[in-house]
């Protein structure tokens, strides 16, 4: 079969993709068949990998992991079983995946962007079909590349810093689907969250209300509800109030975790009942991880973590276990063991509507929002009070860790944008080997290393500082 090449110069690898037409078709200019009907470029969008975003490697920097220095037996994660680059993000080390290992998040970000920008390129001319669908598929395109370049920008750039924005350097701006493409360079922080937000807006305008087949397609939902989570990373917090409440007015479902159990406690995949996916009425936009179980039994949550659970909270008694059969755990084992979704979802946008109100909106308000979710969340939940502004920010805050904890990229972006803030920044500490290791507010080691294929390929594409 006929194959798809990325270039080299990103440090992609070979990729395949399978097409609705009879041909598997190749990229201009190699003289192979292109995508011709709308249909195909359809189908580029049905393939399995843009059902998938984000990662989970990057929150073993982060204040919810614990790992012990040596596993007990097969049944408990340790440091001394863990991957080599595991190792190096959880004991701060400035080298991470060396010159010979893949980072996989890079990889798979920009396969995807590529993907996108063929058929945003492309689709309008394509044939046997109408000018309307081809705006629809250019628009889904738009919003998977968007979603796709802030997760990238957020994991190898500094965070979005409006007096630093325009020269702090965020990573390759890839619009054209040339593979030729040479001697690639970073662009800006701002240039990423510009391109990101003009694709997201424009999108909104053709996508649909409803997801069809099911919430892994885009709609105007959520659209807004990626350019919600860009606009709080910004700071722009007016507007992602507007975008967080657009997506609630079409969809304010909460789970009420009271409703579920753990139906094998001892078990592994089906350990809840937990709905996950299009069962999953919270789910407005589906990313399953890469690994689509995530970091289920792979981690311990931190003590500073569980203080911040009651023992009333579900989340708490369906996501962590103590023991598996004779093996009792030192820390809570972080096992949900259901298909989480790193893309938008309906508690996402109560939390970020609420920060919003407490940063610039009503204190009330923030914390009816906040209130409503623990409602479902903590069996018979106390309402929380704040004073002022300040106080309801630190519940908010402190429920986003809770919500989040050990999921996607969340608490690791959390950190890094609480960090330009000197009432929230933090050094992170881990303890290994008995040695106290920190990783201080904004040390460079927070923007991971931009990967070395990539920067032997590419002589002007400077490198992270280390």
């Amino acid at each position: 079969m006929k194959r798809l090449f990325i270039n080299a110069a990103l440090g992609v690898a070979l990729v395949t993709l399978n097409m609705a037409c009879s041909d598997f078709l190749d990229i201009e200019p190699k003289g192979e068949a292109i995508p011709q009907t709308v249909d195909d470029y359809a189908y580029i969008l049905n393939f399995p990998d843009l059902m998938k975003g984000g990662e989970t490697y990057p929150l073993y920097l982060t204040d919810d992991v614990y790992l012990p220095d040596v596993a007990d037996n097969e049944m408990v994660p340790g440091l001394n079983v863990k991957e080599r680059y595991i190792q190096r993000l959880y004991t701060f080390d400035k080298d991470v995946f060396g010159e010979n290992v893949s980072d996989a998040l890079w990889i798979a970000a920009y396969q995807r962007i590529f993907y996108s920008n063929v058929v945003i390129n492309r689709v309008m001319n394509a044939t046997h079909g109408t000018d309307e669908r081809k705006r629809a598929i250019r628009a889904t395109a738009l919003a998977e590349r968007a979603f796709e370049y802030l997760n990238l920008v957020s994991v190898y750039g500094k965070h979005y810093d409006p007096t630093t924005a325009q020269t702090d350097l965020g990573v390759p701006l890839i619009t054209e689907d040339d593979i030729t493409q040479t001697n690639l360079k970073r662009a800006t922080v701002a240039q990423i969250y510009d391109l990101a937000e003009d694709d997201l807006k424009t999108a909104v305008n053709d996508l649909p209300y409803k997801a069809v087949p099911n919430v892994f397609k885009f709609t105007k939902s959520g659209a807004r509800g990626v350019l919600a989570r860009l606009y709080l990373y910004q700071g722009k917090y007016k507007e992602a109030l507007e975008c967080a409440d657009s997506v609630l007015a079409k969809n304010d479902f909460l789970l009420d975790l009271s409703t579920c159990q753990v139906v094998d406690y001892h078990g592994f995949i089906g350990r809840t009942d937990v709905p996950s996916k299009d069962d999953n009425k919270e789910n407005v936009l589906i990313r399953l991880s890469p690994y689509v179980y995530g970091l289920s039994d792979e981690v311990f949550g931190s003590d500073e973590l569980m203080a911040l659970f009651s023992a009333n909270d579900m989340r708490r008694q369906l996501f962590f276990g103590d023991s598996i059969y004779s093996t009792v755990f030192e820390k809570p084992l972080w096992r949900p063991w259901f298909e989480q979704n790193l893309g938008v979802t309906t508690p996402e946008m109560y939390l970020i509507a609420a920060e919003c109100e407490a940063r610039v909106g009503s204190v009330g308000r923030a914390m009816n929002l906040l209130n409503k979710l623990r409602d479902n969340r903590i069996v018979g939940n106390t309402p929380l009070v704040a004073a002022n502004k300040d106080e309801a920010l630190k519940l908010v805050l402190d429920e986003r860790r809770r919500e989040f904890a050990l999921t996607g990229l969340t608490r690791f972006i959390d950190l890094k944008r609480l960090n330009l803030d000197s009432r929230f920044a933090k050094t992170i500490t881990h303890v290994v080997d008995g040695k106290v290791l920190t990783l201080p507010p904004n040390d460079p080691r927070w923007a991971l290393p931009i990967p070395a294929r990539p920067l032997r390929f590419n002589k002007d594409m400077l490198p992270n500082p280390r």
